[in-house]
């Protein structure tokens, strides 16, 4: 299964509409055919009805929706590194990471939890610290014995190992100076010191290197309550195991740092380089341990891998796109001022659809083409261009149309009116929905303005009243700090638009720069005026920088 990190995200802009839409599914679907490369189809905010319409119509599945294009800690973290549970030993941890490379790894309780993180760091500086033995273990006896590999001679497996640990290389007069009550003696074929410890109250005989233990001494020991083991190891070995039998507790960091899944995976990283760590826990809202992000990651791919269809401006983009490694740019929209972060493939060209330089990619390179998607294409020039009525409309974007209606069995008429009649939601949207349905935001000089545009029929029958949506026009400009607003409705079929202001001055400008007076309620009538890029934002500029020349 390809890797998220793996993926080539093909993204239309924000606000989106069937171009951006029906674009990065065509070209996701060519970019994948030409490269091999996962291409997927994207887009922003919730489909119009228009695009959920057209891809329902031709049974085509809608983009991935997505909020921005940011890595997530998820998308790279280790889901199957072993967990550690609190009852095992320095000795087993180490093992596991060692048969695991790696240098750190979760405490977890039995219910899931993330209790701690244990590295491997913590376990050298236990064993530095322990060079002796420990001066007193508190262990369960199927723990050490499991530790050992050893068998039991005398006593249950429920018992605890609790005292002093010492080995036997004193003789059986010495032992009642160095053996005392529950303390653990390591001890090889030396029956009489054997019988000496028990004696002595040892609590635990362990006898290496599979050592004979004497019958007085299981005597005693199954009499007293003391237990005997016996292993393979050797003195030596038993003794560094015993060590290594410490329950992993006493070297595990409860106060780790920790990350959610959902984090951006650039706050993982600084994590683990603030904090000199190998590894970062990812837990949920529950602390429920999720999985690993590890420093190695750090080496890896680090940004999404995306491409932009139908748009290059940086506020019309997704979250995360300027930081992000972009391979190309499809559009047909004026230069935004994007930055990128290496040398790319762009494509921009004055035509009335995106779709339209994506379908003769398909055909200059022989692309396999289905019917939806050449369906899908074909609603997104017929959408743009408004039936070729809007003035950006080039031969290229009819020919292209020709070209598709053929590939898909489509009537232009037929669907171009379906398109249309679908735009509008029922019943009537609020004063919102007609200002942001179609919204963007252009930079010129250094003032921003905001232009919003719907494209409708009987656009006067169904508006809501001019004061609410000039209401809101003002509370758009004010929420963004732009320096004006306006709205552009536009009847498709009687080719023409209505134009609002959101205040006095910016009104003014508009009547001045397409020279029509206002009626009675603030709205300019342009007749012949269908698209906003063609025929309003170039309007707008020229009055805007003729203002600030007799400004200055």
């Amino acid at each position: 299964m390809p890797s998220i990190i793996d993926e080539v995200l093909v993204v239309g802009h924000h606000d989106l509409d069937t171009d951006a839409v029906c674009s990065a599914l065509a070209y996701a679907a060519f970019y994948a055919w030409q490269t091999g490369e996962n291409a997927v189809a994207c887009h922003l905010d919730e489909l119009n009805r228009e695009s959920a319409w057209l891809l329902a119509h031709l049974g085509l599945p809608a983009p991935r929706a997505i909020k921005d294009v940011y890595l997530r800690v998820r998308d790279v973290m280790m889901t199957d590194a072993p967990r550690l549970r609190p009852d095992q030993t320095l000795r087993e941890a180490g093992l596991i990471m060692q048969d695991h490379d790696l240098d750190a790894l979760p405490v977890v309780d039995p219910k899931g939890r993330f209790t701690a993180m244990l590295a491997r760091g913590k376990l050298a500086d236990r064993y530095l610290a322990e060079l002796q033995l420990p001066q007193r273990v508190d262990l369960p006896l199927a723990l050490l014995r499991r530790t050992l590999e050893a068998e039991r001679v005398v006593g249950q497996d429920a018992l605890v190992v609790c005292g002093r640990v010492c080995i036997a290389t004193f003789s059986e007069a010495h032992v009642p100076k160095r053996v005392g009550l529950g303390d653990l003696v390591i001890v090889g074929d030396q029956a009489d010191v054997q019988r000496a410890a028990i004696m002595a109250g040892a609590g635990c005989l362990v006898a290496t290197d599979g050592a004979a233990v004497c019958r007085e001494a299981r005597a005693k020991a199954q009499s007293s309550g003391a237990v005997i083991l016996r292993t393979q190891k050797t003195t030596f070995a038993a003794a560094q195991l015993i060590q290594q039998s410490l329950p992993l507790t006493c070297a595990m960091d409860e106060k780790s740092p920790r990350i959610g899944g959902g984090d951006r995976l650039a706050d993982g990283f600084e994590q683990l380089r603030q904090h000199r760590l190998a590894a970062l826990p990812v837990i949920d809202s529950n602390e429920v341990y999720q999985g690993l992000l590890l420093r190695r990651h750090l080496a890896g791919q680090r940004r999404r891998r995306v491409i932009l269809t139908d748009h290059n401006h940086p506020d019309q983009a997704a979250a995360g796109v300027p930081e992000s490694d972009i391979l190309a740019i499809i559009d047909h929209h004026n230069l935004g001022g994007l930055r990128t972060l290496a040398p790319l493939r762009i494509q921009v060209e004055p035509l009335g659809c995106t779709c339209t330089l994506i379908t003769e990619q398909y055909r200059q390179h022989r692309a396999p083409l289905t019917k939806p998607m050449a369906g899908a294409m074909l609603g997104a020039i017929l959408s743009d261009t408004v039936e070729f009525r809007s003035p950006t409309t080039t031969e290229r974007d009819r020919k292209a149309a020709r070209w598709l209606a053929e590939k898909a069995g489509e009537d232009m008429g037929v669907l171009a009116r379906a398109l249309f009649r679908d735009r509008l939601p029922s019943p009537s949207p609020p004063p919102r929905w007609w200002v942001h349905h179609d919204w963007k935001i252009y930079r010129f000089g250094g003032e921003e303005i905001g232009i919003g545009q719907t494209e409708l029929t009987e656009v006067e029958k169904f508006m809501p009243p001019v004061k609410a949506l000039r209401d809101e026009l003002h509370a758009s400009a004010k929420e963004s700090d732009l320096f004006m607003a306006f709205l552009v409705m536009t009847d498709i079929l009687e080719e023409r638009s209505l134009l609002l202001a959101n205040d006095e001055r910016s009104l003014e400008l508009a009547s001045h720069a397409f020279k029509i007076l206002p009626d009675d309620s603030g709205l300019l009538a342009l007749p012949g005026v269908m698209s906003r890029k063609k025929q309003v934002v170039p309007t707008v500029a020229t009055a805007l920088k003729e203002a600030s020349a007799a400004a200055n």
